[in-house]
Formats: C-alpha cells, sequence, structure tokens
C-alpha cells in the first residue's frame, strides 16, 4: 500500500500536480458529472411575497464565523440577489431568517465478485466413468472455458455530500421553507462540489412543495476551477507529445 502511494505521489509530481495542493485528489478523481437530489417542502404563500429581505446564518450560531461558512455563504448571497432578494446583515431588519448546513460523510459497501476456475482448452468433459474396456462420457456442446468456484467482496467507497436548507418567518419563526440537495460521488471534498450543491437548489427555487428533482451539472459547471486545470493539464500533454 506505501509503495501505491509513492507511485501515485510520483506521479503526480510528474505531471506537474503537488501533493500538498487541496487539488491534487480533484484532478486525478475529478467528477465530470455531479448528480444531486433536490427535495424541496415549503408553504406557497411564500413566493408571493416581494422584496423580501433575509437574514442568512449557519444553523448553529456560533459557526457564523466559521470561514468554510463564510465562503458557503457568499454562494448563497449570489444566488438569492440573483433572484432579487435582499440580504441584510442585522436581524431585526428581516422578513425571514435563512438557515443551512452542510456535511460529508464516508459510505462504504461490499460488492461480490465472482471468482471462476479456468479449465484446460478444449476440455468439455463434464463426467466420464470408466470400467473394464468401457466409457462412458457426457460432453458439452462447446468447450468449458472456466467454473464459477465462489464470490470476491471487494470494498467500494463513496462520499455523501449534503445541504439542508430551512427558512423561518421572523414574526413567528414559523418554518416556511426546507430544502435538501444530496449527491454521492468518488470525492472527498465538500468544498469541491458546493457551489454545485448550492446551485442546485436554486434551478426552481423555491419550487413546487413536496417535490423530488434530480439534476446533473458538468464540471464546467459547478467547478469551473478543477475543469479548467484539468484543461491546461491536458493541453501542456499534447504539447509535451509535439514536442
Amino acid at each position: 500500500m506505501k509503495s501505491y502511494a509513492k507511485y501515485l505521489v510520483v506521479l503526480l509530481i510528474f505531471l506537474g500536480i503537488s501533493p500538498q495542493d487541496a487539488s491534487t485528489t480533484t484532478l486525478y478523481n475529478n467528477e465530470y458529472k455531479l448528480e444531486m437530489v433536490v427535495e424541496v417542502f415549503h408553504d406557497l404563500e411564500f413566493k408571493k411575497i416581494n422584496n423580501i429581505k433575509l437574514f442568512i446564518s449557519h444553523k448553529k450560531h456560533s459557526m457564523n464565523t466559521d470561514l468554510e461558512y463564510r465562503t458557503y455563504k457568499k454562494l448563497f448571497i449570489n444566488e438569492l440577489e440573483a433572484l432579487n432578494y435582499i440580504i441584510v446583515n442585522d436581524p431585526d431588519e428581516a422578513d425571514f431568517f435563512f438557515e443551512f448546513e452542510y456535511g460529508i460523510n464516508e459510505r462504504v459497501k461490499y460488492i461480490n465478485y465472482p471468482v471462476y476456475k479456468y479449465t484446460r482448452k478444449g476440455g468439455n468433459v463434464i463426467y466420464e466413468k470408466k470400467r473394464d474396456n468401457f466409457s462412458f462420457r457426457i460432453k458439452t456442446k462447446s468447450p468449458r472455458k472456466r467454473i464459477l468456484i465462489g464470490y470476491k467482496a471487494l470494498k467500494d467507497i463513496t462520499y455523501h455530500r449534503y445541504l439542508n436548507v430551512d427558512i423561518f418567518s421572523s414574526d413567528n419563526l414559523l418554518k416556511v421553507y426546507q430544502g435538501k440537495v444530496e449527491s454521492e460521488g468518488k470525492i472527498n471534498s465538500l468544498p469541491y462540489v458546493m457551489s454545485g450543491l448550492v446551485h442546485g437548489l436554486f434551478i426552481d427555487f423555491p419550487g413546487n412543495s413536496s417535490s423530488i428533482n434530480v439534476y446533473e451539472l458538468s464540471e464546467d459547471i459547478y467547478n469551473p476551477n478543477a475543469y479548467q486545470k484539468r484543461q491546461n493539464l491536458n493541453m501542456e500533454r499534447l504539447l509535451k507529445r509535439k514536442n
């Protein structure tokens, strides 16, 4: 396992990717398509209100100074302002409180793969019995090539990325909206996919209540920086081959 890790590091250096770069894994295992499921429930009256003022916060208010939260908050501000919602910094001025949380979990599953025993080429006898000078054989019409002898379990790891959003009325703290975005993939990096998760929530916002939608975004949409880096890397490889 250690030798494999060393080989991977050497390969990445050869490709011009620094092992210390946080984008190393994303470039090596990038997801060309981000698939996500968006689930929404809300009060239908919510979308009839004009000039809505929103105060954005993490669900755990103690996280509001966290740098990762503040980075994701900018993504929400961009999407909301594009829809003409007004973002305020004072909760007393807000019509609604917009709260969100996020996370990533590892999911492990085992896949059973068949294991075969390969027979001699041309061997097509499946039963044979000899007695004195008499031989009784049963043959297949075509030579056997392999026999199933069992199964081998191999571990497959994926990562479940999620984003939860709740909106409350400032008058009575009644929840008027709740949305959930979920995605599963091979990259253990929430920042890599967060822009896509936020965008997926606003593809049809607030959308139909009690609806579940499945969206797919290409990498150039949900993570243009990683996409451009990979394109540049491919171009460098082509130029090196020509030279």
